[in-house]
């Protein structure tokens, strides 16, 4: 039986991966790849959700969301995994902002972006909903921020879609 906050976070996550998917799409049926706020989106989104800490964030284009979302896929995966097999895991700091980081974003043709974040989305979704109840509370640091449990990460992953959701609407419009 799938614990409910699981069943609750993995249904969240499920929903705003939707959302971001649908996104995506319409970014490249609009040919908006390289869109740019304006200046009333970023006013609104610099005070919301994770951008209030994360506002260098809110100067990407729909190509470079869409690079973050695919690295974070992997990133938050991995973290799940280590969380779940290790004991006390350090778990490294990811720089989403780094220079090398976003030139592969820039480099890397967009279709290969949109596949590699619907590989890297539905494996975050699958180890999402694979979790346990003893998996809950299992515990490791994050190298800048910390203790972190698994709960944590339920609780972050969907937000976290749902700021770059809120994000890619404006880059791209509905």
């Amino acid at each position: 039986m799938v614990p409910v906050p699981v069943a609750r976070a993995a249904a969240a996550l499920a929903e705003e991966q939707w959302r971001v998917a649908t996104l995506v799409r319409a970014a490249g049926v609009r040919d908006r790849w390289d869109a740019e706020l304006d200046a009333d989106a970023r006013w609104r989104l610099v005070r919301s959700g994770h951008f209030v800490d994360h506002s260098a964030e809110l100067d990407w284009t729909p190509r470079e969301v869409v690079g973050h979302l695919r690295d974070s896929a992997r990133v938050f995966t991995d973290r799940l995994h280590r969380l779940r097999t290790e004991d006390d895991p350090l778990l490294a700091d990811f720089v989403a902002d780094g220079p090398c980081r976003l030139a592969d974003h820039r480099s890397t043709p967009v279709d290969v972006l949109v596949d590699e974040l619907r590989a890297g989305q539905a494996g975050l979704l699958a180890t999402v909903a694979a979790l346990g109840p003893a998996d809950l509370e299992r515990a490791g640091r994050h190298e800048t921020d910390g203790p972190v449990t698994v709960a944590d990460l339920l609780g972050f992953l969907p937000v976290h879609q749902r700021d770059h959701a809120e994000q890619l609407t404006a880059l791209v419009g509905r």
